[in-house]
């Protein structure tokens, strides 16, 4: 057997979520399967415990695994579903080679699992009512009233009335206990070494969301203080003197387009000062995959005198660490994969690393010497037989470099149709990140080229930034790589091209069909196509939007907002188009597509519109996977119909 099928996405193991023991010597980690026969992942703790692995938890919803800071005993989120009833979450505690058992049941959800330093208590995120009194399940209320933005959020339903804060619960059971109470959400939180207080990152104002300010909270006597404000902060890690609170952060220098840098805040004194790493990259993980499990894994992370961060280059992702006194090391640069996830315990790092054909597995390194602990998708990639993507570049107009890759059919007779895939944000990357997609039509005959034009993450901060610029230089960029793949890559028929994306993606494949007829199909997936109506419908449309053009709002800048929207150009259409797109994405409507088939029918330009019920804006990357294969079909069928195939 050889090549890949929209089935095969069953077949694979997701492995996430390292999680290092404070001695380094063991790792938990956490394995996922889709299960199409239930229509879900089923995700359990493993054990790395220095000679093999194997399972700790049956799942099917278990996920978060963290130690104790003894290593002797380890908490996790176990998640349970029954049909027709809200998902009942606890936090488990369990000793390996023992049963676990729950500190504590409730419909509230819970992420971000830390144990305080003496391991005394567990604090953690959730979402619940700030009211007292009985939870009542949106579906069955009369009349959902809203004082507030947004209403809901993707991936996570109505969220008007339950804002996410700080819970802490005895590590022996009980009932969790609020330790902050705000109405805006906070996002990530770090213990003080000695216990006493928690620094956590909050959503600073309803209507400029993108601002979030750093706090601090006595655990004991509830004090709160502001630290920091204006700012974005992705993560949050306390140095172990207790001196410093890291923060990988920026203040806005180019919008939502900014790098996140390495900034230390000295508690003492309130100085806050940036570690000169040299790397003008941003320090987060920007590439793209669609073979990620569910993950609590922090992208910052202190260990002796060191903090530990990834770095996005040219679709790849790097390992580093840095020092207070600006020395900066690398630790893991691979050429050609990415370091997706890590967990640093003295000078143990277990990380998970994936490239463009093969999914994510477990790692060790210590010292100078890594390598790989799991092996769980070796037999099914063995039998599948998985081509390597060719690496190349092209030059833009202006001289800038642009990287793209090349994913060809095994085996190509005469030339092949090729489909020019566009990655979202517009601030994340392709490269090296693995994606279901790319191989189901290259198992079908049909290569795909995908790249980083302006705009991508993995490189500069001039070059990631494209606000007030969308549908401009990014269209240019995406032609000129059409453009070079064409003339690099002879096998490629330029006479049977399609174009394809999601997200971001979505918007420039809608702006694509609208400014040329060269490619012979498209599908376009959970996209924008009309900017004026989704920065009030999009959860984050009301201050993203007005970043990314660079506008007011719409009613101070119509001509902007008309100006930046495909469906302004819509009578330059003429593609073939497949529209996809969830029911429930809050981030881009389901309206923007029935805008965008309405105007394509009325045009009378062929068009399909799909439409995927329960699912949302990551549908491609967690929707159901039933869902998913489905969605893979019609992307199959619609390009093999149009594009024919290579074989």
């Amino acid at each position: 057997m050889s090549g890949t099928s929209p089935e095969d996405l069953a077949r694979l193991v997701l492995v996430s979520n390292p999680s290092a023991s404070p001695d380094g010597s063991r790792a938990l980690f956490v394995v996922s399967r889709p299960n199409l026969d239930q229509n879900r992942y089923d995700s359990s703790i493993w054990l790395y415990d220095g000679r093999s692995y194997y399972p700790l938890t049956s799942g099917p919803g278990d996920t978060c695994p963290v130690w104790s800071p003894d290593g002797s005993t380890m908490a996790f989120v176990r998640a349970v579903r029954q049909e027709g009833q809200p998902p009942q979450t606890s936090i488990m505690v369990m000793r390996p080679g023992y049963e676990p058992y729950a500190l504590f049941t409730w419909p509230f959800g819970a992420s971000a699992v830390s144990w305080s330093p003496t391991g005394g208590s567990i604090a953690f995120l959730a979402r619940r009512p700030l009211a007292e009194g009985e939870w009542k399940d949106y579906s069955k209320r009369e009349a959902l009233v809203v004082e507030r933005l947004p209403p809901f959020f993707n991936g996570e339903g109505y969220i008007f009335d339950r804002p996410r804060n700080i819970y802490l619960v005895d590590s022996r059971g009980g009932t969790p206990r609020r330790l902050t109470s705000h109405a805006l959400d906070v996002s990530d939180f770090s213990w003080s070494p000695d216990g006493r207080g928690i620094a956590y990152v909050k959503q600073m104002d309803e209507l400029k969301a993108q601002y979030d300010e750093l706090r601090l909270v006595n655990v004991e006597t509830g004090e709160d203080v502001q630290l920091l404000s204006k700012v974005s902060i992705a993560s949050v890690a306390w140095s172990p003197d207790g001196r410093m609170v890291a923060l990988l952060m920026h203040r806005f220098e180019r919008g939502l387009s900014s790098h996140y840098r390495l900034y230390l805040y000295d508690v003492k004194t309130g100085e806050l000062t940036k570690v000169e790493t040299g790397l003008d990259r941003n320090l987060l993980n920007g590439v793209n995959s669609e073979a990620r499990g569910p993950s609590c894994s922090k992208p910052l992370q202190l260990s002796g005198s060191w903090a530990y961060f990834q770095v996005s280059d040219a679709g790849r992702a790097w390992l580093y660490r840095a020092s207070a006194d600006g020395k900066v090391e690398p630790m893991l640069r691979p050429e050609d994969a990415v370091v997706d996830e890590f967990s640093v315990a003295g000078d143990s790092v277990y990380f998970t690393q994936m490239n463009e054909s093969e999914p994510s597995e477990l790692y060790v390194l210590r010292g100078q010497s890594g390598r790989k602990i799991t092996d769980f998708n070796s037999g099914l990639l063995r039998q599948l037989s998985l081509t390597r993507a060719v690496k190349a570049k092209a030059k833009a107009k202006d001289g800038a470099e642009l990287d793209f890759w090349v994913l060809m059919p095994k085996e190509v007779k005469g030339r092949a149709p090729w489909v020019l895939y566009i990655h979202g944000g517009p601030k994340t990357s392709y490269g090296y990140g693995f994606m279901v997609a790319f191989h189901v039509l290259a198992s079908a005959g049909i290569a795909v080229v995908y790249g980083n034009p302006r705009g991508s993450d993995g490189y500069s901060e001039d070059f990631a930034d494209i606000r007030g610029r969308w549908g401009a230089v990014d269209y240019e960029d995406l032609m000129t790589i059409a453009d070079e793949a064409a003339r690099q890559f002879p096998q490629l028929d330029p006479g049977r091209a399609g174009v394809a994306g999601g997200s971001y993606g979505g918007f420039m494949t809608n702006w694509v069909i609208t400014h040329t007829s060269r490619f012979k199909a498209a599908m376009t997936e959970r996209s924008c196509v009309e900017f004026y109506s989704d920065w009030g419908t999009s959860d984050i449309g009301w201050y993203f939007d007005e970043d990314q053009l660079m506008a007011q709002p719409p009613w101070k800048s119509a001509d902007q907002y008309l100006k930046a929207s495909p469906l302004t150009y819509i009578e330059g259409a003429t593609t073939p188009t497949l529209i996809m797109h969830a029911l429930e994405d809050y981030r881009c409507p389901v309206s923007q597509a029935l805008q965008l088939f309405t105007a394509l029918k009325y045009l009378g330009v062929e068009v399909k519109l799909a439409l995927f019920p329960g699912e949302n804006h990551d549908l491609t990357r967690s929707g159901r996977p039933k869902v998913r294969v489905e969605y893979l079909k019609l992307m199959l069928d619609w390009f093999k119909s149009h594009l024919g195939e290579g074989r």
